[in-house]
């Protein structure tokens, strides 16, 4: 099991994929997101996949997570696209739609490459 609570997997073509682990402590956030730029800047990643496919609900805490990670990523010159989000968690973040995003959504990586 990786250390950091996250699998970090370079896919090519300036990608990389980004899957949270059950122990990802993002009560940890600063420390993660220090080491998520580093992985990202060494290996001159230009867009981060982020896959939620393990994530049935996405509550406040988990959005905040998600916005600090994107915000820092796009300081980075770096897109993050959130990809596999089950029904539940889409509607769940619907549930938050007062707030904005900073990252984009896609269903999966071949979709991502669409926009």
């Amino acid at each position: 099991m990786d250390h950091t609570g996250f699998h970090f997997t370079p896919v090519g073509g300036g990608s990389a994929l980004l899957e949270p682990m059950a122990g990802l402590d993002i009560g940890q956030a600063e420390r993660l997101i220090e080491e998520i730029i580093r992985r990202l800047q060494e290996g001159k990643i230009c867009r981060l996949y982020y896959d939620l496919s393990h994530f049935p609900v996405i509550d406040q805490g988990y959005f905040t997570w998600l916005n600090r990670l994107a915000g820092a990523c796009k300081a980075a010159n770096t897109r993050m696209i959130c990809v596999n989000m089950q029904p539940t968690a889409a509607f769940a973040l619907a549930s938050l739609a007062n707030l904005t995003p900073q990252f984009e959504t896609a269903l999966g990586l071949e979709e991502s490459g669409k926009n």
